[in-house]
């Protein structure tokens, strides 16, 4: 039984470490969408990229396109900084922590699920394709924010319970 794993050793998160790079990531995210909408776009992220299909003046499909790489760099920092950040091992990984993420992954499912209902019911025509694709951002954000606040939440009970086994002590002790 002593070699048996626990089921929250099982869930493949990152390593601890992965987080800061998130925060990295995230940060860099800030400075790639900066740069993109309000820096000029500064021509040395004029790139040639391989494109699927491209829609500007024509529509063309297996193209190498020359395209500003700054929003596609904010965006792909953005998501492995977020995943980063949310799915790294806490330095102590326990039964509560994995209690925590299983709520965190629901409560987020639930709120993305009801803004997704939302904003496909108030936005219409070729803007629902980005704005959907927005909703996964949106969706490991509320995952991050509900975990650490679930993690806060059993902190703060984790310490009004040895304050009240502390209190019960000095009474029997008097």
């Amino acid at each position: 039984m002593a070699n048996q794993p626990n089921k929250y050793s099982e869930i493949p998160l990152l390593p601890h470490s992965f987080r800061y790079a998130g925060y990295l990531l995230v940060t860099l995210s800030f400075g790639a969408a900066y740069l993109y909408y309000f820096g000029g776009r500064p021509p040395f992220f004029e790139v040639p990229v391989f494109a699927v299909v491209t829609s500007y003046a024509e529509t063309r499909w297996f193209v190498f396109a020359q395209t500003n790489a700054l929003d596609e760099m904010a965006i792909i920092f953005a998501l492995m900084g977020l995943i980063a950040i949310g799915f790294s091992r806490d330095k102590n990984e326990n039964e509560q922590l994995y209690s925590s993420r299983v709520k965190a992954i629901y409560y987020a499912a639930y709120l993305t699920t009801a803004l997704w209902i939302l904003l496909y019911l108030t936005i219409f025509g070729w803007p629902v394709i980005p704005v959907s694709a927005g909703v996964f951002v949106f969706f490991l954000i509320i995952y991050i924010l509900v975990f650490r606040l679930l993690v806060a939440i059993e902190r703060v009970k984790e310490i009004d319970h040895l304050n009240n086994n502390l209190n019960t002590e000095e009474r029997h002790e008097k």
